[in-house]
């Protein structure tokens, strides 16, 4: 990548960037295993939808998701679109 820095303006909304890699972090955070497990099959659909498989961490009531940017070019649009589904699909869960 060059030693690209992301702008923190270029960084989707409740997501944190890790370091000069591009990529992106979020923690999610739940009240019991079922709303986790709901959370990760939904995470899993988008993935699969978009071919996109982010490093993922989590325990009964939390799931953490990092997602790269692109690894040759560092571009960050899917990253970005990817981050901005997994908030709505969040949002949406959570309501």
């Amino acid at each position: 990548m060059n030693g690209m820095r992301i702008e923190p303006s270029k960084v989707p909304e409740h997501w944190t960037a890790v370091g000069k890699t591009g990529a992106v972090t979020r923690r999610f955070e739940f009240e019991n295993y079922a709303a986790t497990s709901v959370f990760l099959d939904r995470l899993a659909t988008i993935s699969e939808e978009t071919g996109l498989f982010p490093d993922l961490g989590f325990a009964t009531r939390y799931v953490n998701v990092t997602i790269p940017a692109d690894p040759e070019t560092g571009d960050t649009s899917l990253r970005n679109s990817f981050a901005e589904r997994v908030n709505d699909m969040f949002e949406g869960q959570m309501t």
